[in-house]
């Protein structure tokens, strides 16, 4: 169980975006549109974690109260020494940096909590010495998987409930891919040479993973994040001043392709 979207959407509102540790300056989303903080559980949502606190309810855990938002680097401080960052001490570091810089709520953090969400679902492991198994229902489990293949790669098939398994969702997503860099490669006035796999790169680095294995669920804000990028290009804005579209919705690329 995750935290809901209209949660996390208060959370980056009365953060003000920033990281909520005393004296940090470090914005939760970079001016570029970077996800640099993260969602911290005051008491941890599984048993075992710090903090953890077996009197809890499911939703109690996953509520507004039990959490908050702080940069990388405190996350892993905080998380480290739970004696000295106590649930109390996290909780009134929140208090004090909702009462110093929270706002009301605007439309574009809808686009911000889906891509923290997002980020819940990475997985980090550290000396490990037995198996991991990721959102595998029905999966066959091995402790060693060899591939032999005539090929120099091998490709992996996307599973059920991703991005890249549904058709129509995977067309809409590299149709906006081509639509950004044909724009952005026809900007003559750019001091780099252009590199049309960058978008690629940056998705991963902004959803940490490829856009193919991203669950279904984070196909609107996949699709917000390109179409922001698309309308950020030179020749978009020209277009967009002459009442020319820059991108068509997914609604109606759905209906052109069939």
């Amino acid at each position: 169980m995750r935290p809901s979207e209209t949660t996390v959407k208060r959370l980056f509102a009365m953060s003000g975006n920033l990281c909520a540790f005393p004296g940090c300056a470090l914005p939760i989303v970079e001016a570029v549109g970077t996800i640099t903080g993260e969602i911290c559980h005051i008491r941890a949502r599984n048993e075992g974690g710090p903090r953890f606190d077996v009197t809890q309810s499911e939703d109690e855990r996953q509520s507004f109260a039990n959490l908050v938002l702080l940069c990388r680097r405190h996350h892993k401080m905080v998380d480290a020494e739970p004696d000295v960052y106590s649930a109390e001490a996290l909780e009134e570091i929140k208090r004090l940096r909702e009462e110093e810089m929270g706002r009301p709520e605007e439309a574009t953090d809808a686009f911000y909590a889906k891509i923290l969400l997002s980020d819940l679902r990475r997985i980090e492991v550290t000396n490990n010495s037995g198996n991991v198994v990721i959102d595998s229902p029905g999966a066959i489990i091995a402790a060693t998987v060899n591939v032999k293949s005539a090929r120099k790669t091998v490709k992996i098939q996307p599973a059920a409930g991703t991005i890249g398994a549904d058709l129509k969702a995977s067309r809409y997503i590299q149709y906006l891919i081509s639509r950004y860099n044909k724009f952005a490669s026809a900007d003559k006035s750019r001091d780099t040479k252009f590199s049309y796999g960058a978008i690629t790169k940056n998705i991963e680095a902004n959803f940490s993973g490829p856009w193919r294995m991203l669950a279904i669920e984070d196909f609107d804000a996949l699709c917000t994040y390109l179409q922001r990028r698309i309308s950020r290009t030179r020749i978009a804005k020209a277009n967009a001043a002459k009442g020319l579209r820059a991108f068509s919705s997914f609604e109606d690329y759905a209906q052109t392709v069939g």
